[in-house]
């Protein structure tokens, strides 16, 4: 790790919670410690390193940090990278990576294990049915339980290998949809539309991504659910009704709680990332 001079200065991402989803949440030991004193910041992540010289960028990840550091040289096309990167993880552990500013101190990556994969502590939502003599009936509810999601060195390195315009918009539309929950469900099926036009059409779509788990009857229902304006259309869709047809209020401050709400937010992702999850293995497998 000598010889190298710096490509410029090193950027910081810095976890700031979880994006919007039905599954995950950071334990709650994980959501405090100091912003500015980093040794008491939460360990989201085992310190670990991914050398990408190949891309002129090196990654570290220390507590709750992705560090991007540069080799020597033209840097303008690794740091195009910080980005794509940062989303990628983001998409991958629902762990929501904000770029924050400049990193100061190094690690040193000679004493860092060298691993195939990331970890990632998180905390698994499971709903719970307990019989509730008071009440005389079920009591259910959600509870937090341990959950540690793993990503993949060689996944990361197959996204950078084929990235291009069309994923790189379906990430991006479908994290805007985590980060505004009134229009989740209009970025999600953005971020499927997108896709869909570089194959030039829904069958074209389905035909390709098909090998890698995309139906038909759940693009139809995800659709269904997206711009119905008749028979349950949503006040989050992403038409207005027809005249006289009753409206369904997804409500947004319950949305992980409230049956109906959940199950539309659930589908929705659920076929979403379905569709950029096969759209990444169909290009892997012609890039082969």
């Amino acid at each position: 790790m000598t010889g190298r001079n710096p490509g410029g200065p090193p950027i910081r991402a810095q976890a700031t919670g979880v994006i919007l989803n039905p599954w995950y949440d950071l334990p709650i030991l994980l959501r405090s410690g100091s912003p500015t004193d980093r040794d008491s910041r939460p360990v989201i992540t085992p310190s670990s390193h991914i050398d990408l010289r190949a891309l002129g960028i090196e990654l570290f990840f220390e507590r709750d940090e992705i560090l991007f550091y540069f080799f020597a040289g033209d840097t303008s096309a690794a740091r195009y990278l910080i980005n794509p990167i940062r989303y990628f993880v983001t998409y991958r552990t629902f762990i929501n990576y904000n770029a924050i500013g400049f990193a100061d101190k190094r690690p040193e990556a000679a004493t860092l294990t060298g691993t195939d994969q990331i970890r990632f502590n998180l905390q698994q939502i499971v709903l719970v049915e307990r019989d509730d003599p008071a009440a005389g009936g079920k009591l259910i509810h959600h509870e937090g339980r341990e959950k540690t999601i793993e990503l993949p060195v060689r996944s990361l390195i197959e996204y950078l290998r084929v990235l291009n315009p069309t994923l790189y918009y379906a990430l991006t539309f479908y994290l805007i949809g985590c980060e505004n929950h009134r229009y989740f469900l209009v970025e999600f099926y953005k971020a499927v539309e997108v896709i869909k036009n570089a194959f030039g059409s829904e069958d074209a779509l389905l035909e390709a991504l098909k090998p890698h788990g995309v139906a038909r009857s759940a693009y139809k229902e995800f659709g269904k659910v997206s711009n119905d304006m008749r028979l349950a259309p949503l006040d989050i869709g992403r038409h207005a009704p027809m005249p006289g047809a009753p409206v369904y209020a997804v409500d947004l401050r319950t949305l992980l709680v409230e049956p109906r709400s959940r199950e539309v937010l659930e589908s929705s992702t659920v076929f979403c990332r379905q569709v950029i999850d096969g759209y990444i293995a169909f290009l892997v497998k012609a890039a082969a």
